[in-house]
Parts: C-alpha cells; sequence; structure tokens
C-alpha cells in the first residue's frame, strides 16, 4: 500500500489463548469506524478531499498520511497545514512508514541495504521524524509493507517480533500512539499482540466478496477485538455494492474499513481520491452499530509481575454476552484494548514504563455494538526499582563508511554484574539528542538521515532490563561530504533509442527523468523549465494525461538498465515517445528522503 530479540513491549497483548468466544447479543450490529488511507496531496486539485475529509458530518476516524512513501526529513507546509486541520476535526492522523518486510524479501532500504538491522534504523528514523517534524498533531504510526509469517521456514517468532519490537519503540517514545501494522491479507495468528490495529484484508471488491482460500478471515479473526481489525476494499463502484461490502465487513468482524470506487492506478494507489459525498456518507451510515446495552464497570483489574518497567493486568472477563473487548487506561491515554475471554481470566501485558514510578490502570468494556462503559475502579501501582548496578559504559563508536546522509558506527559491547541481568539496547546520540535504539546484541549500526557538510558527534549508551542507563561513551566526530546531489546528468537520441544517464549521489525515494518531445511547455507537466509528455520514475515510463500529478504508464516498456553506486542508465526505444520532434529536453529530479532537487533543462538532437 505504497505510494504509490524484541524491545519492551510498551503496551502488547499477551498471546490470546484458543477460546470460545461468548455468544454475541441477537439484536446487536457491530458498529464500526471509517479509517481512510488518505494518500492525496493537500494542493492542487486534490485539495478538495482534505475538504472533504475534515468537512461536519463526513469526518473518519482515522486517516493515514503519506508524504512520500514516509514523511522524508524536512517539513512539508502543505501537509503541515493538513495534518492540523485533520487532527482538530477530531481525525487521528497516523504517519505512514514503510517496513520494506525488514528486507526480508529482498527489498532495500533508501541506502540500498537489505539487512534487517539498517531496516530498523530507517524506520525507526521515520517514526521519529513524523513526530518531529509534524509534533502533536501526529497521533499514531502505519506499518505497511509488514510481513505476514511468524518466521523464516522453519517456525519461529523472529519476524514477528521485529513488528512487536517496532510498536514497542513507537510506544515506548510517543507515548498515547497508535500502531497499525499492514502487511494487506490477514497475517498468522501470532500478530495478534503486534500493533493495536491489523490490516487483515487489502484488494478489490472481487477478491473480498470471494476471497481465495489465503485471502480468506483466519479462523482466529471471528473472536478478536473488532477495534483491532481493518479491511481495505477499492474498485467498489456503486453504493449497492458498497452495501454489500460493509454486511460482509461486519460479518468479517472488523471494526475499521474504508471501502472505496477508487482503482489501482499506474503507480499501485488505490488511495489517491475521496469517493463522491453521498458515496462517503452512505458508508459512513453503514458503520453504525445498533442494539446491545451498555455493558457494566468491570471491576478493578489487579497487577502481577511488577518489574521495573514492566507489568501484568489482569481481570475477570464480564458475563455479559455482548462485551467483545476492553479498553485499557493508563491514566487518561488509552494505552490498547483486549479481546473479551469469557469465560477465562483476561490479561493485558504493560511494558515501557520508569522504575520506582507510580501508575494507575483502569478498563472500560465494549459491546460489539460500540456501547461502552464507565471507567474500572483505578488499580494504582508502583513499579519496582532499577537494578543496583549500571551495565558497563560503551567503547568510544567507530565511525566509517561516511556518505553524505549516513554513517556506520561500530562500539564495543557493555556488561551487566547484576545477576539475572543483561544489557537490553544500546541508545545513539546524535549531538546529544537520542536518534536509535538497537536490541543489546547490536553494535554495529548505519545510520542515516544526516545531512550533507555538517558535523556531528555520536555517542552510545547501554540500558539494561530495568532500563537503567550506563554512563555514555566517548564522543566520535564525523563531517559529512557535500556533494551536489546529481552529478554528470547526459541524453542521446538517435532515430531508434533514447538514453539518459546521471549520478544520484545522496539517496532519494524515486528518481526521474521528465522529457519533453516537442519543446512546448504548455498543456503539459511543467517542471523545471521543460513541459514534459514523458516521465521515467525508476523503472517505469509514463505519459502525462493531466491535470497535476497524473500520468498513465507506457506498456511495454523498461527503461532502467542499472542503478549501481547511484549511477542510473535508462534507455527507451523513440517509438515509444508519441508525437516526439529530433530535439528533446529533459530535466533529471531525485525526489524523497533527500531535498528535492532538479538538474538544469538537458537539450538534445538526435544523431
Amino acid at each position: 500500500m505504497t505510494r504509490r530479540g524484541m524491545a519492551a513491549v510498551t503496551a502488547a497483548v499477551a498471546s490470546l489463548i484458543a477460546f470460545t468466544p461468548a455468544p454475541a447479543q441477537a439484536d446487536a450490529i457491530l458498529g464500526q469506524e471509517v479509517a481512510v488511507p488518505a494518500y492525496f496531496y493537500p494542493g492542487g486539485s486534490s485539495a478538495q478531499y482534505w475538504t472533504q475529509l475534515t468537512a461536519s458530518g463526513s469526518r473518519p476516524s482515522i486517516a493515514v498520511v503519506n508524504v512520500l512513501n514516509g514523511p522524508t526529513g524536512t517539513v512539508n507546509t502543505d501537509y503541515q497545514a493538513a495534518l492540523a486541520s485533520a487532527h482538530s476535526a477530531g481525525i487521528k492522523v497516523i504517519g505512514y512508514v514503510d517496513t520494506g518486510y525488514y528486507g526480508t524479501t529482498g527489498q532495500t532500504t533508501r541506502m540500498g541495504s537489505a539487512s534487517i538491522n539498517d531496516w530498523r534504523t530507517q524506520i525507526q528514523t521515520d517514526v521519529d521524524n513524523w513526530y518531529n517534524l509534524y509534533g502533536s498533531n501526529v497521533d499514531g504510526i502505519f506499518f505497511d509493507q509488514a510481513q505476514k509469517d511468524c518466521g523464516p521456514t522453519g517456525g519461529g517468532d523472529a519476524w514477528v517480533d521485529l513488528y512487536r519490537e517496532a510498536s514497542a519503540y513507537v510506544k515506548k517514545y510517543h507515548p498515547g500512539s497508535i500502531t497499525i501494522h499492514n502487511p494487506g491479507t490477514a497475517p498468522d495468528e501470532c500478530y495478534e499482540d503486534s500493533a493495536d490495529i491489523l490490516v487483515t484484508f487489502e484488494g478489490t471488491y472481487a477478491t473480498y466478496m470471494n476471497p481465495p482460500a489465503d485471502q480468506a478471515p483466519p479462523a482466529w479473526q471471528a473472536g478478536y477485538d473488532p477495534k483491532r481489525v481493518w479491511n481495505l476494499v477499492y474498485d467498489v463502484k456503486d453504493e449497492s455494492e458498497l452495501a454489500t461490502v460493509m454486511a460482509k465487513s461486519k460479518a468479517n468482524n472488523a471494526g475499521y474499513v474504508y471501502v472505496t470506487p477508487d482503482k489501482l492506478d499506474e503507480f499501485g494507489n488505490p488511495w489517491d481520491t475521496l469517493p463522491p459525498s453521498s458515496y462517503m456518507s452512505a458508508e459512513l451510515a453503514a458503520t453504525a452499530g445498533s442494539g446491545g446495552s451498555t455493558p457494566s464497570a468491570p471491576a478493578a483489574p489487579t497487577t502481577s509481575q511488577v518489574e521495573a518497567t514492566s507489568l501484568q493486568l489482569s481481570w475477570t472477563s464480564a458475563a455479559h454476552p455482548g462485551v467483545v473487548g476492553y479498553d485499557v487506561y493508563q491514566g487518561s491515554v488509552k494505552i490498547g484494548t483486549q479481546a473479551n475471554h469469557t469465560p477465562s481470566a483476561t490479561t493485558f501485558d504493560v511494558a515501557g514504563l520508569s522504575p520506582s514510578t507510580a501508575y494507575t490502570f483502569s478498563v472500560r468494556a465494549r459491546d460489539r455494538a460500540g456501547n461502552t462503559s464507565a471507567a474500572s475502579t483505578a488499580v494504582s501501582v508502583t513499579t519496582a526499582a532499577a537494578s543496583a548496578t549500571a551495565p558497563t559504559t560503551p567503547g568510544t563508536p567507530v565511525a566509517s563508511d561516511v556518505a553524505p546522509t549516513s554513517v556506520k558506527l561500530a562500539w564495543t559491547a557493555s556488561d551487566d554484574t547484576d545477576a539475572d541481568d543483561h544489557v537490553a539496547s544500546y541508545d545513539v546520540f546524535r549531538d546529544g539528542v537520542r536518534v536509535l535504539s538497537v536490541p543489546g546484541d547490536v553494535t554495529t549500526v548505519n545510520l542515516g538521515g544526516l545531512k550533507g557538510g555538517q558535523t556531528y558527534a555520536f555517542t552510545v549508551k547501554a540500558r539494561d532490563t530495568t532500563d537503567r542507563p550506563s554512563a555514555a561513551s566517548g564522543a566520535v566526530s564525523v563531517s559529512t561530504p557535500n556533494p551536489p546531489a546529481i552529478t554528470d546528468p547526459k541524453a542521446t537520441l538517435s532515430a531508434t533509442t533514447a538514453t539518459y544517464t546521471a549520478q544520484f549521489n545522496v539517496p532519494f525515494n524515486f528518481h526521474h527523468v521528465f522529457i519533453d518531445v516537442d519543446n512546448n511547455v504548455a498543456n503539459h507537466y511543467t517542471v523545471a523549465g521543460v513541459g514534459a509528455e514523458y516521465m521515467i520514475e525508476d523503472g517505469g515510463l509514463y505519459k502525462y494525461v493531466g491535470p497535476d500529478w497524473n500520468w498513465t504508464k507506457v506498456t511495454g516498456v523498461n527503461p532502467l538498465i542499472s542503478s549501481s553506486g547511484g549511477l542510473y542508465r535508462w534507455s527507451i526505444p523513440t517509438s515509444a515517445l508519441e508525437g516526439a520532434g529530433t530535439t528533446h529536453s529533459l530535466v533529471f529530479n531525485g525526489t524523497g528522503d533527500s531535498p528535492n532537487t532538479y538538474t538544469g533543462v538537458i537539450t538534445v538532437t538526435q544523431s
């Protein structure tokens, strides 16, 4: 859904045991909420969708925002205004972060690495950038391209642990945030405790109504808390099909839903519009629950397994047959939900706490129709003290592979002398500000998010299982080079072939060539001095159809030859460029994590 060892779990739910859910009340109809992937730009012709999104009476509960497969590294003022408007309207604004399946399928980071550690670094950087750039207007993180399998062939939870860790990171450093994982299909049951919400379906109307076995709702979903299930359905052409999908989503126990007539576009994005107002109104109306009755307030939870940074809450599941889940609060902040495991006792693991600190917790019961009880009596508890001894100081990091936006750091490991304790994690600091936290068995990182021509000081602290930090390591000073972002742009044009090359010296999300084949700026995509009828974006050739950013893919043309070392080489047959003259004008462009960069206009004449 692009634009196209486990860390402490802040609010992870204990693994669900097999159970038979309590029968729902016969008159209770599931109450749902609309959650929108808002992948439309807050400007130009798409600005209308942001106006519609925040209009009174048609607001969704959640909007996932995607600047450019993530937040990028600088504030976009259009998005800044849009996020502030949506948040003030009561919409939960969720920032998009690409996880690339942590490289387990071969996908690479913006720096070209498929390693799990480098994906962890990029993910944490993107998470923090959302909050650093857009502040309190961000309410959580959406992890896209998420794995669905517990681990590699042979078993184990190695992959789901990465997503538990990512969710825990968000909640530890950005308390109260919502986390959402999107594998696009139903993940294995082990993912039940990996995030607040799981996208268990993303696809077309036809597939949703008649899913193959691997896309059908899994058995565990029927007994899961519906407020942790989200279904995304596109290519639903009219309100009749909409009604059919909404009925099925309720039967599938999906507490969050989004349905749209939009279709998969040339960039793989069916989320770049909103449905017409009448369609959206019908969708919102169809989410309404009915029947049921307000559950009684649960009994006060009890605490157990109280450690320095974690504890377990327990309470007796409600006999009230309509209760499907519980909302758990730390003070006044909702930190998670849990399904009703009648007749079993219900538990919820809380982590990411601070040692020797007093907390209060309470629980609210929720029925299928959306009726919510009063809060239980709160339970107060003070966490255990930190360990007696801090970890030893890590070695001063050694820098290598210094690039314009990244550096590799390595340090010697710390030790911990307390019985039954060990180094749980390392925090990496840039100029005194924590920028990364990695598991205690990791002592090498490839840190991105830097700027060219800057000098930075990096230090490392170890942290034990009680969250007690070591002293800071010695500092290493790193000065990044500052080459031009794009160099040596070239083009050749023959009667049969056009070729383009350029060296991209910094990481970009997308690499473009905008091509003006008739040297007429009017009525085309106007950018950096050319009127482009065609655009290369990484591995595809696109023809401009307008208005704004509206392109159609030219089929049968695969222009990318190579991109090794940032040297991009493209070749396309001139027969694919309709209306082309013998002189073309073009501009190379890099867009994304590094600042948006254009070359000057390159003119090439057929030889």
